[in-house]
């Protein structure tokens, strides 16, 4: 999080400067999303078994949302 100093001088800073501080971080995000971060694993397919439960499940939603009280 950035301090809150470091806001209110922004916020004081000249018009010119404050720009000049927004093309900084922009350049900034461009970096990071040139370059992601590498992930810790390998990404693995993964397959969806069917099942069966026995019978057909009807949910009724407005008696499950009433329970909840939503």
């Amino acid at each position: 999080m950035i301090p809150r100093e470091t806001v209110r001088q922004l916020q004081c800073a000249p018009i010119a400067d404050r720009i000049q501080v927004i093309g900084m971080i922009l350049e900034s995000l461009r970096q990071d999303m040139d370059h992601p971060a590498p992930r810790d694993r390998e990404v693995q397919p993964f397959r969806v078994r069917a099942f069966d439960l026995g019978a057909d499940i009807f949910l009724d939603r407005e008696e499950m949302y009433g329970e909840r009280g939503i």
